[in-house]
């Protein structure tokens, strides 16, 4: 819901910093019972609270214009050189893609459990943020994981488009919509495994013709480890001739 109505009232903190919105604050923001809000403070005491929804669109506001140019052209979901990528075992990643779930009859959504999320890769972000998007990243966003491979690729995106003081805000507010960033690998025995897993799928998908880069391989090969999906935008590309 967005609403062009401003509201300015008062209200009085209750017991236990309890804060009861009034009717026309919510009829103004579409916060009702069970919405979920995103709370921050600011300087000088503020504090402001932000439906869920209102954050995505604020996001995709920010960045569709300020990453044109910086990015594929084109939507693309679990796309090879702009064709949908079908699990086989010519590139590797059969395996990764079959671990996405089923859709719910009830809701057409794909039915994501919260310990069980898919990987997501940095393009993959950049699409629902920037592109049309199909619901499987709409669907995978709030339970999604972001390695630390996708984070630094996502970094580096914002840097090339001149806006590298963003990356803070932005992962923040991911955090906020449920994505999780589990920070560097935990030891280096998993890193390693993750790089040897990444260069025999790059090594496949070259073979098979196709460009995997370093950052979506890592990707693929932490849902190998963690025996979940992989959400990406612009997996493969022709090889170069």
């Amino acid at each position: 819901m967005e609403s062009s109505e401003t509201v300015v009232t008062t209200v009085r903190i209750g017991q236990r910093g309890r804060l009861i919105l009034p009717v026309q604050a919510q009829r103004a923001t579409g916060i009702t019972q069970g919405t979920q809000v995103a709370l921050r403070t600011g300087p000088n005491g503020s504090i402001t609270i932000e439906p869920l929804w209102a954050v995505a669109n604020r996001l995709r506001a920010e960045y569709t214009e300020l990453l044109d140019g910086h990015l594929p052209a084109g939507p693309a979901l679990l796309f090879a050189g702009g064709r949908p990528v079908e699990p086989d075992v010519n590139t590797g990643l059969g395996p990764v893609l079959h671990h996405l779930p089923d859709r719910d009859p009830g809701t057409g959504r794909r039915a994501y459990r919260d310990d069980r999320g898919p990987v997501l890769t940095s393009r993959a972000v950049f699409a629902w943020l920037t592109a049309e998007h199909g619901t499987l990243i709409t669907d995978a966003l709030p339970y999604g994981v972001l390695p630390e491979a996708a984070v630094t690729d996502l970094v580096t995106t914002l840097a090339r488009a001149g806006a590298h003081e963003r990356a803070d805000a932005l992962l923040t507010d991911l955090g906020v919509l449920g994505v999780k960033m589990p920070g560097a690998a935990r030891n280096r025995a998993t890193l390693a495994e993750d790089t040897a897993v990444a260069l025999d799928l790059i090594r496949t998908a070259d073979t098979a013709g196709h460009l995997l880069t370093m950052p979506d391989a890592l990707c693929a090969a932490a849902a190998l480890r963690l025996e979940a999906g992989l959400v990406a935008a612009d997996l493969l590309t022709p090889a170069a001739p």
